[in-house]
């Protein structure tokens, strides 16, 4: 029995780490239900693995609601162009990359100002302001 298609198939890029280096993986999402406004999607492996009449209570959890309109502007979970997919991934990576940057520097500087855990610290007072070039060269003018 071949299942009725109800939307155009959806596409988000994922990666995974492994012993060769980064996996990259296109994953592909079906339409499982819609509304006027969206669409509820799984990925194939969900909607290959559930049938039956519970089909669609044990697929609730692992939809994700995604909108009809508006996929090449804005966030979004998954894509219908494999091309813009590739650039949300690209978007997430870039964003993950910032935060990293500021996690390493704060960390840079906490490790510089009181030393590795073989370094014996005075208890510093309750608060205490740690110098840091690249926090004091973010934009402060926004907050």
């Amino acid at each position: 029995m071949e299942k009725i298609k109800l939307g155009p198939d959806h596409y988000r890029y994922v990666d995974e780490l492994d012993p060769k280096g980064l996996e990259v993986t296109c994953k592909k999402f079906v339409v499982i239900g819609e509304t006027e406004q969206c669409w509820y999607i799984v990925d194939e492996f969900h909607n290959n693995l559930f049938g039956g009449s519970q089909r669609e209570s044990l697929l609730k959890q692992y939809r994700k609601r995604v909108l009809k309109d508006g996929g090449e502007h804005g966030r979004r979970f998954a894509y219908t162009d494999k091309a813009l997919a590739l650039r949300s991934y690209k978007q997430r990576k870039s964003w993950q990359m910032r935060h990293a940057q500021l996690a390493l520097e704060r960390a840079q500087a906490a490790i510089a100002y009181f030393g590795d855990t073989r370094t014996a610290s005075a208890v510093p007072p309750d608060r205490l302001m740690v110098p840091c070039e690249y926090i004091q060269a973010m934009n402060w003018s926004e907050c």
